[in-house]
């Protein structure tokens, strides 16, 4: 569930308007992976999405204890589309403190954002990346402020 969104998102992306009968174009993925920090420490359990224009495409992943993550997309295949990519961050937590489990969707917990909104949403965020055609590490310092 805590993917429907992407999937809705990614499927209407990749189905286009091509009366081509040649099915949806084959888009390539490069591997991507990085660090985030939050004032200089890991954060860990943090969703991480580029997302490109043309074709939209949304590609993410999940930050580990250590703050490293990988991401996932385009039929399951690892990685992101080549090019710019803007880019945001988001890290829910239950009202307890506790980060979100992955099977759990954040309006049924009653979860909220703990990153300032130029990092976690999308018409404010000021994060980017520019992926080149051999994948690449991008790491992001975040601060609280």
């Amino acid at each position: 569930m805590k993917y429907c969104w992407m999937t809705l998102l990614l499927g209407s992306a990749l189905c286009g308007c091509n009366s081509s009968s040649a099915g949806p174009p084959q888009l390539e993925a490069f591997p991507v992976k990085g660090v985030v920090t939050l004032d200089g420490k890991p954060l860990p359990g943090a969703e991480v999405v580029f997302m490109t224009g043309e074709p939209p495409t949304i590609c993410a992943g999940r930050t580990n204890d250590d703050g490293s993550y990988e991401l996932h997309g385009l039929a399951g295949r690892d990685g992101a589309l080549q090019g710019a990519c803007k880019v945001t961050i988001s890290r829910r937590v239950k009202p307890d403190g506790t980060p979100l489990g992955p099977d759990e969707a954040p309006a049924n917990v009653g979860a909220a954002e703990q990153l300032p909104p130029k990092y976690s949403r999308y018409d404010a965020s000021t994060l980017s990346a520019n992926v080149p055609a051999d994948g690449g590490t991008f790491d992001f310092a975040l601060t609280s402020n």
